[in-house]
């Protein structure tokens, strides 16, 4: 029910008595129906609560008797990645820790000779090595994903190896009753 605007002194107190009536209904009816507070009530609620703490815990599923052990898992040997640089050695003739921390894999030392074979001004050198990189797929330039976005289509080709066309598709029923002169795909006449 929405709040009337014409509220007059009269229908205030008419309210703020219906609230209290209502309070004191309420008030009535929790002592009639609470109990009178005797032991028997407290006893019988304490049996009841015992009960209802029984059944609960019927209902949990017991441990085994005795100890189960998990099996031992062994995992395969990773293949190590190789490297032209293994690792490089400081001033000191200590292993530089670094060394290995590189993201991307080698370039191939065919693609590695197109960077110092002329200018980019003539089409070659820095330029002829750059489009060479751009042919290869990240799959292939690097060990795994660097950024999140790159992990939609990483390894795509060995998915897109299980597609096939379907063999009940729409498209010929389509194709046969579209109104348009010259199909759904646009052919060229040739005359």
């Amino acid at each position: 029910m929405g709040r009337e605007l014409n509220m007059d002194t009269q229908r205030q107190n008419f309210w703020k008595e219906a609230i209290k009536k209502e309070a004191y209904v309420r008030l009535a009816w929790h002592e009639k129906y609470r109990g009178d507070g005797t032991d028997k009530d407290a006893a019988s609620r304490e049996e009841k609560r015992l009960n209802r703490a029984k059944r609960l815990t019927e209902m949990v599923p017991k441990p085994p008797a005795k100890s189960l052990t998990l099996p031992v898992i062994s995992y395969p040997k990773r293949r190590q990645p190789k490297y032209d640089l293994v690792v490089q050695k400081s001033k000191e003739g200590v292993a530089d820790p670094d060394a290995l921390l590189v993201e991307m894999r080698p370039v191939t030392p065919g693609i590695r000779r197109t960077l110092y074979n002329g200018f980019t001004k003539e089409g070659r050198g820095r330029y002829q090595y750059l489009q060479a990189r751009t042919f290869k797929k990240p799959e292939e330039k690097y060990e795994y994903p660097l950024t999140t976005s790159w992990e939609y289509g990483w390894r795509l080709d060995d998915v897109v190896k299980e597609f096939r066309a379907p063999q009940f598709g729409r498209s010929r029923i389509v194709r046969d009753t579209f109104f348009r002169r010259n199909g759904i795909l646009y052919e060229p006449i040739t005359a």
